[in-house]
C-alpha cells in the first residue's frame, strides 16, 4: 500500500471564494508550489461526498529529481567565443531616461 499522509486543515474564506490550506510537507512531497495547476473532482461514494485534488501532470516536476549540476559542469564543453553586448532597446521613452 502506498505511504498516505493524513492531514487536518479547515476550510476558509478567501475574498468571495473558499479556500484550504495545504500544509508544505504535503506540497514537497507531490512536488507543487505556488502556482502550480491542480485538477479538483467533486463526488460522492459509499462513504459520502468528497473532494479529490491533484496536481496537473504537466504544471508540476519533482525538484528532487534532478541532480544539481553547477555552472562549470553545464559550460565546461563550451567553446565558444561569446562576448556579451547591451541589448538596444530603441529611443528613450518617458521618465526611465537615465544620463
Amino acid at each position: 500500500m502506498p505511504e498516505v499522509i493524513k492531514k487536518l486543515t479547515r476550510l476558509c474564506s478567501w475574498g468571495t471564494s473558499r479556500a484550504v490550506r495545504v500544509p508544505r510537507e504535503v506540497c514537497e512531497r507531490l512536488g507543487v508550489d505556488v502556482g502550480s495547476m491542480l485538477n479538483m473532482l467533486v463526488g460522492h461514494d459509499e462513504r459520502g461526498s468528497f473532494i479529490l485534488i491533484r496536481p496537473e501532470e504537466q504544471s508540476h516536476r519533482m525538484v528532487r529529481d534532478v541532480s544539481y549540476r553547477s555552472m562549470d559542469e553545464l559550460f565546461a564543453e563550451y567553446e565558444g567565443d561569446y562576448r556579451p553586448t547591451e541589448p538596444d532597446w530603441g529611443k528613450d521613452v518617458g521618465g526611465e531616461v537615465i544620463d
